[in-house]
């Protein structure tokens, strides 16, 4: 069993070389600077963390990689997750754009194979406000969704500066009623400076014990590169 997964990631990480490889002149990078890993409402890292990713396109396809450096742990793991995706848009229905994606997450250095999460996605607008609705599913644990995250987003003018707001919420289906049930918001407000963007998000929790809250506001900087 260990043998087989160990094979897995190496397929996984070798095609998404060669996918990238295929897009070299395609490609965009990224780098975000935060104050605190915040994944799904759970704090992962609570101090400084520096996310890097890579993206680009070939065959009809989103390829990419995306990692977080906890700066606060000097060592072995302080590269402490690497994710790499690919990702698919479907078409449109009843003026829903779909779309479906793959992502492997690792976690150099830590115990455990990391996960394997399909996931499906629908985005459209619901009387003049833009949503989204995105189901996800660890593939190795149930072939339905554990997860659902459901946000909405625009642009409006504080003090006469222009600025970009989103809110999102997570609902978790797990194998009790102590763990089903919405578990944070997320409200987000950001502003490009033109270098980048500059974000704040505040982090409500709304189940103690589906979610673990321990950062509630997380301020990031973000650039393309």
């Amino acid at each position: 069993q260990v043998e087989g997964v160990k094979m897995k990631k190496v397929i996984a990480t070798t095609m998404a070389a060669f996918l990238v490889a295929q897009v070299a002149s395609a490609i965009s990078t990224s780098v975000d600077f935060a104050s605190a890993y915040i994944f799904r409402g759970t704090t992962v890292n609570d101090g400084f963390v520096i996310q890097p990713g890579v993206e680009g396109e070939v065959a009809g396809l989103t390829v990419g990689a995306w990692a977080n450096v906890d700066m606060d742990n000097v060592g072995d793991d302080q590269v402490s997750e690497i994710d790499l995706y690919v990702a698919k848009d479907l078409g449109s229905v009843a003026g829903w754009d779909i779309s479906a994606g793959l992502c492997e997450y690792t976690y150099p250095g830590a115990a455990g194979d990391g996960e394997t999460e399909l996931s499906v996605s629908a985005a459209g607008s619901v009387s003049g406000f833009d949503l989204s609705v995105s189901a996800f599913a660890d593939i190795a644990e149930s072939s339905t969704p554990g997860y659902y995250e459901i946000s909405t987003g625009g642009s409006t003018s504080l003090a006469g500066v222009a600025v970009d707001y989103g809110i999102a919420t997570g609902y978790f289906d797990g194998a009790d009623d102590d763990s089903t049930g919405l578990g944070y918001a997320a409200y987000s407000l950001s502003y490009d400076t033109g270098a980048g963007v500059v974000s704040a998000t505040y982090i409500d929790e709304m189940d103690a014990d589906i979610v673990a809250v321990d950062e509630t506001v997380v301020l990031s900087f973000g650039m393309s590169l």
